[in-house]
């Protein structure tokens, strides 16, 4: 019996764009530079600019390993990167601030729900079914997606929110799949999680026995299913949740 269906974040609840990737980057870059300004420490834009890219290599060499770092994480390889990293503290007012410049430009360049969204989550809420969120986390950290879900109209919906940022751990690991089932009260067997990307949200609910449902969709990480049931818009997922029309 299907008591509990999980979702990933991106590309599946919901969608960035163009326009707002180019937006968070040039305001996270603009505020980290003028911090520092602040702080005594003339960077150019350039610089920056390739600190901000090194950071991004950085994480891929992370998430590899199935882990995750924080935004302070994240800003520490950037100071790095830059060469100024011994010249500020750990914690205090520059490290608040220079973290504020890297997780709030996503409040001002809001990704848009993915068509249906909200619709589906109230359905499946109607149904009884509980439901969570699993997202593994990029630039933005799960502090700031909770705020983004809010204003969306997303977040009353999903009872458990497990972001890999907080946990540590990225999916496919199977503890941030089987952290997620037993703050709901379910099982594996009794649940299915939907997402975008066969590596990461199909091989780590089907990993942990949960049934894995494949969004594939033009934005989507992935265009085949691996063997997955696929459904390529939201609305059709209570069909095959169901076997019946939504």
């Amino acid at each position: 019996m299907l008591r509990a269906v999980t979702f990933d974040l991106w590309q599946t609840l919901i969608l960035d764009t163009p326009e707002g990737l180019r937006q968070a980057r040039a305001d996270r870059v603009g505020g980290l530079r003028g911090v520092l300004a602040r702080e005594g420490h003339r960077v150019d834009a350039a610089d920056v600019e390739r600190a901000y890219d090194a950071v991004g290599r950085g994480l891929e060499t992370v998430w590899a390993q199935r882990r995750d770092i924080g935004s302070r994480g994240q800003v520490r390889m950037l100071l790095e990167a830059l060469g100024i990293e011994g010249s500020v503290p750990s914690d205090g007012r520059v490290m608040d601030a220079l973290d504020d410049a890297y997780r709030l430009p996503v409040l001002s360049s809001l990704p848009v729900p993915n068509a249906g969204a909200a619709e589906i989550l109230e359905e499946l809420t109607r149904r009884g079914i509980r439901l969570a969120l699993i997202c593994n986390t990029g630039r933005t950290p799960g502090s700031m997606l909770r705020q983004v879900l809010d204003r969306l109209g997303l977040k009353a919906y999903l009872q458990v929110l497990t972001f890999s940022d907080e946990v540590g751990l990225r999916k496919p690991h199977p503890e941030i799949f089987s952290r997620t089932l037993a703050a709901l009260g379910v099982s594996p067997a009794e649940s299915a999680h939907v997402g975008d990307d066969v590596t990461t949200d199909i091989a780590g609910a089907r990993g942990i026995g949960m049934r894995p449902i494949h969004l594939c969709h033009p934005t989507g990480v992935s265009s085949q299913s691996d063997g997955a049931l696929a459904i390529s818009r939201l609305e059709e997922l209570p069909a095959v949740l169901f076997g019946e029309g939504s």
